[in-house]
């Protein structure tokens, strides 16, 4: 029976021992399979992305500059673009009748 340091805290532990009484690591070293610090590292972006990406489209929404430019409307008879004015009022739209065609 020989005292081993610890590799993580340095302190002295017998050979016979499977941890270290101070810090708790493994003497022999032996840790946990890289599969379970993958799988946790994975685990971690997969519930994290979401919500992220749904805060960045939300500040990238809020800083758009709202498009007030009115809609076009164009006639493809002669290749000119010809321009209607739209109501601004919807039910006027129903209501007047349209000539012309």
């Amino acid at each position: 029976m020989t005292l081993e340091p610890c590799n993580v805290c340095g302190a002295l532990n017998s050979s016979e021992e499977e941890i270290c009484l101070s810090c708790g690591y493994p003497t022999r070293g032996n840790k946990r399979p890289a599969v379970f610090v993958w799988a946790a590292i994975v685990l971690a972006v997969l519930f994290a992305l979401p919500p992220l990406v749904g805060v960045a489209q939300w500040i990238f929404y809020r800083l758009q500059p709202p498009d007030s430019s009115p809609p076009q409307q164009e006639s493809f008879n002669s290749g000119e673009s010809v321009r209607y004015p739209l109501p601004l009022n919807p039910s006027a739209a129903a209501a007047t009748p349209v000539t012309g065609f």
